[in-house]
């Protein structure tokens, strides 16, 4: 509720601030007129087509960079030899902006398609995942892993029934931080490699100077985000264990 408030207020008076005159409408339209630009890019399908666009490059680097990371999360925290290998690689490639390898994927994949797009998104979202992985499945309770060897669990019962589930928070943890990064990246890579999706959008019409359209872009990318964040919470709720307050 208290949300909804401070929203309205802003809301309020960014209007104000248009109507009076205090605003340059080519910088910064009020409200009103990026409503107005909404409705002219849902009526002609153009808004809801650039978002399906992005939402697919980040649901699609997301799934292969759960794909990669969680097994490689795994293996590196319960194996030494496996760490001994990995991790070197990983704190070297993890520095590197996903952005920068924006003209490699150009060169590799080219412009046409989602594959640029979706190997930066892919990139965007593997590092913060498979940390959070590595740092769950590393933190878990000796005493479980005691008590669950001493019922006879099977070294696939520890990894199954013990080690993910009580690494469970940390990886949702990573998978949202990931989901952040994966549109950050998305946009981006759009920007520059792409001819279609939400970042196309925007810098298509920040070109031709019509910022409702722009900012109707941005405000599209945050509620999508704010949507798939609120989601992965409920997914947290559900599914996640947490000790007793």
């Amino acid at each position: 509720m208290k949300g909804i408030v401070s929203l309205i207020v802003v809301l309020g008076a960014w209007q104000g601030a248009g109507w009076a005159g205090w605003l340059n409408p080519h910088l910064l339209p009020p409200p009103t007129e990026i409503l107005q630009a909404f409705r002219e890019t849902a009526a002609g399908g153009v808004l809801l087509g650039h978002a399906l666009a992005s939402l697919n490059r980040v649901l699609t680097g997301l799934f292969y960079a759960c794909l990669v990371a969680l097994p490689l999360g795994v293996l590196a925290a319960s194996s030494r030899r496996v760490r001994g290998y990995l991790q070197p690689l990983i704190e070297l490639l993890r520095p590197i902006p996903p952005i920068a390898w924006i003209p490699l994927a150009v060169l590799w994949f080219g412009v046409r398609g989602d594959r640029a797009s979706n190997f930066i998104t892919f990139v965007a979202a593997f590092f913060p995942l498979f940390l959070h992985t590595f740092s769950g499945v590393r933190h878990i309770e000796q005493l479980h892993l005691n008590a669950a060897r001493s019922l006879g669990a099977s070294r696939r019962m520890l990894l199954l029934d013990v080690a993910l589930p009580s690494a469970l928070p940390f990886i949702i943890t990573g998978f949202r931080i990931s989901l952040g990064f994966a549109w950050m990246c998305v946009i981006g890579a759009e920007l520059i490699a792409s001819t279609s999706g939400l970042g196309y959008m925007i810098e298509i019409n920040r070109s031709m100077l019509n910022t409702a359209n722009v900012m109707c872009g941005m405000i599209t990318i945050g509620v999508i985000g704010y949507l798939m964040n609120e989601g992965i919470m409920l997914l947290e709720r559900r599914f996640s264990w947490r000790p007793l307050q």
